[in-house]
């Protein structure tokens, strides 16, 4: 028994596998077909349906953009509340630090003067929070509404999508080039917020030298710019 029924096999499964020999187009047609046979009224209902059913997922999305946009304004101040007390903890370390090198160095002692001396340049750079090309921003995606100075030299090539907000997995050399930060071949510490990308509409353009492509939906991306002088 071949467990043939009406020419096709036990289950709905043509010979050979796979799903019945119907092409998209075809199951369009018979459901367009179906729906042209509504009644009035029942096309009413449904158009009604759609339209509120669209309204509510448009108010979910904003509701939800908001919800959003507030926690990266309260995690925005929560960090920079960090980064002020930090950097008064460095800066006073400095302070106690540097009379110290000038006395080594006033005795002679260079060594431990130049260690002192090290010592404080390394605090300088973390009270400032400058921290190296992290050649992409996928690793801060727990980050979103803090802003990061980061210090990189500027390409001319590199996978980049966007423009003015970049997803995070572009090459933030690229992009700091396309958004105007720096220039290629350029050194500079440049100013990056990590933002959520819901809603944000991807598209390439060709600035500065560099082009940027456009994408689909993505969670997280970043803006930059050069960071400017104290």
């Amino acid at each position: 028994m071949n467990g043939n029924f009406f020419g096709m096999p036990f289950g709905g499964i043509p010979p050979g596998g796979g799903r019945p020999a119907q092409t998209p187009s075809e199951v369009e047609r018979l459901f367009q077909g179906l729906l042209d046979e509504l009644p009035d009224e029942a096309r009413t209902l449904i158009a009604k349906l759609n339209d509120q059913a669209a309204k509510f997922e448009a108010q979910t999305e904003a509701a939800k953009r908001q919800v959003h946009e507030h926690a990266e304004q309260q995690i925005a101040e929560i960090e920079r509340k960090a980064d002020s007390r930090r950097s008064v903890l460095f800066d006073q370390a400095i302070e106690q630090l540097q009379p110290l090198q000038k006395e080594l160095f006033r005795t002679g002692d260079l060594a431990s003067a130049l260690a002192v001396f090290l010592h404080i340049r390394s605090l300088k750079l973390r009270a400032e929070n400058i921290q190296p090309d992290p050649v992409d921003l996928t690793q801060f995606h727990h980050q979103v509404g803090k802003t990061l100075f980061f210090r990189i030299t500027g390409r001319s090539d590199g996978p980049v999508w966007g423009s003015d907000i970049y997803t995070s997995d572009s090459l933030l050399a690229a992009a700091a080039v396309h958004a105007g930060a720096v220039e290629a071949g350029e050194e500079a510490v440049v100013r990056v917020s990590i933002v959520n990308m819901a809603g944000t509409q991807i598209v390439g353009t060709f600035s500065n030298g560099v082009a940027s492509s456009d994408w689909g939906s993505y969670p997280i991306g970043y803006r930059v710019s050069r960071r400017e002088p104290a």
